[in-house]
């Protein structure tokens, strides 16, 4: 991570958004540029603008409370990667956001210099690895629909099976039957 990740902070607690922009803007590699908004509405205007890396919702704002402020966050910012920050009584709200999409939750309780970097730059990677799989498995389908011949892998009891068809042999063979 050579460039900066743009984290965009939506906490209107002051002590809680100080501790994470002083966690993520000393990092030694300076890897993290926080932008901080205090409430949903600004957040929401900020997306508008701009896309941003990483977001991290609080999910008590004073204009949003709960597994509605990551709707909206989210859809706004479909691209991003949320975590949800929570207290120890948001935990299920960040585990309903979890099932929605975020990428991960955060314990406000255990947030410090050391972890917090640490989680966001794991997120990053894993991101990062999944889009590589998926360009990938992309790759692998447009070369064996281009092919004639379908890809063939060996099976459990020794012989072979067929683990992907193209489309023309799909298509070939349910019009020959």
């Amino acid at each position: 991570m050579n460039d900066a990740t743009t984290v965009l902070l939506i906490e209107d607690d002051p002590a809680d958004a100080k501790l994470i922009q002083d966690a993520l803007v000393d990092t030694a590699d300076g890897c993290f540029h926080v932008e901080l908004v205090t409430c949903l509405a600004e957040a929401l205007k900020r997306l508008n603008e701009e896309r941003v890396e990483v977001i991290l919702l609080d999910v008590t704002l004073p204009d949003a409370q709960g597994i509605d402020a990551f709707d909206r966050v989210s859809h706004a910012a479909p691209d991003s990667l949320i975590l949800v920050l929570c207290g120890a009584i948001d935990e299920e709200t960040a585990r309903q956001a979890m099932q929605r999409g975020a990428h991960d939750y955060l314990s406000k309780a255990h947030i410090d210099a050391h972890w917090l970097p640490r989680a966001l730059r794991y997120v990053i990677e894993r991101e990062s690895a999944r889009d590589a799989l998926r360009n990938s498995e992309e790759r692998f389908r447009a070369i064996s629909d281009a092919s004639p011949l379908g890809s063939i892998a060996p099976s459990q009891q020794g012989g072979s099976s067929p683990m992907y068809i193209p489309t023309i042999m799909r298509e070939n063979w349910s019009t020959t039957r």
